[in-house]
């Protein structure tokens, strides 16, 4: 494995880290005053203080983003969203992985992460080693020492909450190295490791000030948190030490008491620039810098772009989204309707929680603002389904009545009849929204769908407080704290752009009110993939089968009159056969990941399988 970890050509490796820039943060002009960028040498990097901080600038790329893999994470791999088939750049691992034939030898088709990660360790261990005796002002050099810490810390904890223990390398090795064997940690030695790690970061950043997307000391207490709370769920607490959960609850406490409050308006959270009342860790893109393609707006756009819908909404996601008056539009089981809601199947999207209606496009939502070439305009998100009554699909395709009253030019609707028009030649995209349903919530409507130059104003947030909030009501749930866990949960309900009545509930049913919460706030955020599984809670969550949503969805203009954007709306929910299809839980070795073969064979076999794969 080292041999693969940790090739080094030291000086050309170090130019290439240099030259290829850091994603979190554009270039320093000075630093290409200096001295020609193929000139670097290993003596400048490590002494220069303008030339170290890009180093470790670089580091940051180590830090997997949300996206990652594919689009949209891990999360179309969950009950709150689906994947098409064919659509996600990894979308072959996926497939594995939800047949429950994931494997060493298939894995890297899902992730990469072992390998890239540790990539991203070596650089880290050689900037510590070249630091050492540095003669660099002490001021600066620590708190580099303190984003190097925590990097390091936060690529070791991505590794175990994937695979598990992991070898813990605190050297680099160069090729001349005579043995590249290497064996796993455990677990509980991994998590300390990311545990002492971020102590040293909190220590070395303690007094600096904070800013958007650098590293702080407050962005190193949310990790030893969110460390704890996993080493304290059930996955890696299976005889519920309760002094697991105290830990995790004073760590998390600690991250609440360091001043941050809720941003009022939930709307604009993933929006430039970064809201640094409620962000603890977060960032912005450039257009070099951004999600592959052309962006979020590429992958998430209301029936997909190239038609590649990657990810989308299940009817179990729209279901959790609660009325305005605090209840369920559905009673636990998911299809019938909870009579003390007001909810109405046929006007769905009627009185529901605030969230909703910014986090969600749905048939009948907006108007929201297109830049589609040509087709520019204000539209409303309908479907795939043919919209009009006509049998045969006959003309007219579309409302006579629809003019954009800003221009008198014809609006013509997202997906609008996707299966007829696609054959019919009359459109090139929008037919690949299987479930009725997409996600909203980092979508730039600012700008065009598609663009290599545009500079959209999407975020990605790592940390922001109402994580801590909902991660310290677990905690107090766990520890039989049940009136401090409410109180938690609310104060996320109570943000003033959403003010959702309080909850009121206890045992199962305030479990399920804490988790429903967690997955509406948090969604996007490659948290709740993660949550299943150390919840253990993957049976019917993750193997969800059959995947539900908005089977049909038709429009009568009968009674429409002159300026109508909308006829009746008719929609009938059933499975959709169209994603990809979920098998049994294969058991709790499903847990972890396969740790990939190569790098077992590169360590001559002294790192052992994870128990289930086969080896």
């Amino acid at each position: 494995m080292k041999d693969n970890i940790y090739k080094i050509n030291m000086i050309k490796r170090l130019v290439i880290l240099i030259v290829s820039g850091f994603i979190f943060t554009s270039c320093n002009e000075n630093l290409l005053e200096r001295q020609p960028l193929d000139a670097i040498s290993e003596e400048n990097v490590f002494t220069d203080p303008v030339f170290l901080q890009n180093y470790v600038y670089n580091i940051y790329n180590g830090i997997k983003p949300h996206w990652s893999p594919g689009t949209g994470g891990y999360i179309g791999m969950t009950d709150i969203a689906a994947s098409a088939p064919d659509t996600h750049n990894r979308s072959g691992g996926i497939r594995q992985y939800l047949e429950g034939n994931i494997n060493s030898d298939n894995v890297t088709q899902l992730t990469n992460i072992w390998a890239e990660e540790y990539d991203y360790i070596r650089r880290a261990n050689i900037f510590f080693e070249k630091v050492e005796d540095s003669q660099i002002d002490e001021q600066a050099l620590n708190r580099m020492k303190g984003e190097v810490h925590f990097l390091r810390a936060w690529m070791y904890f991505e590794l175990i909450r994937t695979f598990g223990g992991v070898p813990i390398i605190t050297n680099s090795f160069s090729l001349s190295d005579e043995s590249f064997d290497v064996s796993r940690n455990s677990y509980e030695e991994c998590a300390n490791f990311v545990l002492s790690e971020t102590e040293l970061a909190i220590e070395l950043l303690d007094g600096y000030s904070q800013e958007p997307g650098k590293i702080s000391k407050n962005a190193a207490l949310g990790l030893k948190a969110r460390m704890l709370l996993y080493m304290a769920s059930p996955l890696n607490n299976p005889s519920n030490d309760i002094s697991k959960w105290q830990a995790a609850a004073t760590a998390n406490k600690a991250v609440i008491d360091a001043g941050y409050t809720l941003h009022p308006t939930h709307e604009d959270l993933f929006k430039q620039p970064v809201k640094t009342d409620e962000t603890i860790f977060g960032r912005s893109f450039t257009a070099g810098s951004r999600i592959p393609d052309w962006g979020y707006n590429y992958d998430f756009w209301p029936s997909g772009f190239d038609a590649r819908q990657r990810i989308m909404p299940t009817q179990t996601f729209i279901n959790m989204f609660q009325m305005a008056n605090g209840e369920y539009p559905y009673l636990p089981d998911g299809t019938t309707v909870n009579p003390a809601s007001g909810y109405d199947e046929q006007e769905p999207n009627k009185d529901r929680d605030p969230r909703y209606y910014s986090y969600i496009l749905y048939p009948g939502a907006g108007p929201v603002n297109i830049i589609d070439g040509s087709k520019s305009t204000v539209r409303l998100y309908e479907y795939w389904e043919d919209a009009n009554p006509n049998p045969d699909n006959l003309p007219p395709y579309q409302n006579p009545n629809k003019v954009d009253p800003n221009n008198n030019q014809e609006l013509f609707d997202f997906g609008r009849d996707s299966e007829t028009y696609w054959v019919k030649g009359l459109t090139p995209f929008h037919w690949r929204v299987q479930t009725g349903y997409t996600f909203r919530k980092l979508l730039d409507f600012n700008g065009p769908r598609a663009s290599f130059d545009f500079d959209y104003n999407q975020l990605m947030i790592f940390m922001r407080l109402p994580e801590f909030y909902l991660n310290y009501a677990e905690t107090q749930i766990a520890l039989g704290n049940e009136e401090v866990a409410r109180e938690y949960i609310n104060k996320v309900r109570r943000r003033p752009s959403v003010n959702m009545p309080d909850i009121a509930s206890s045992g199962t049913e305030l479990i399920r009110d804490y988790k429903n919460e967690r997955a509406v706030e948090l969604h996007l955020e490659d948290i709740h993939f993660w949550d299943l599984l150390r919840w253990k809670d993957a049976p019917g969550k993750i193997d969800l089968f059959p995947i539900r949503g908005l089977s049909k969805v038709t429009m009568d203009w009968t009674n429409a009159e002159e300026g109508d954007l909308l006829g009746k709306l008719n929609f009938t929910y059933g499975p959709i056969d169209e994603v990809d299809p979920r098998f049994p839980w294969p058991g709790d070795y499903y847990y972890l990941f396969p740790i990939p073969r190569e790098e077992i064979q590169r360590s001559n076999n002294s790192i052992t399988q994870n128990p289930g794969y086969g080896e």
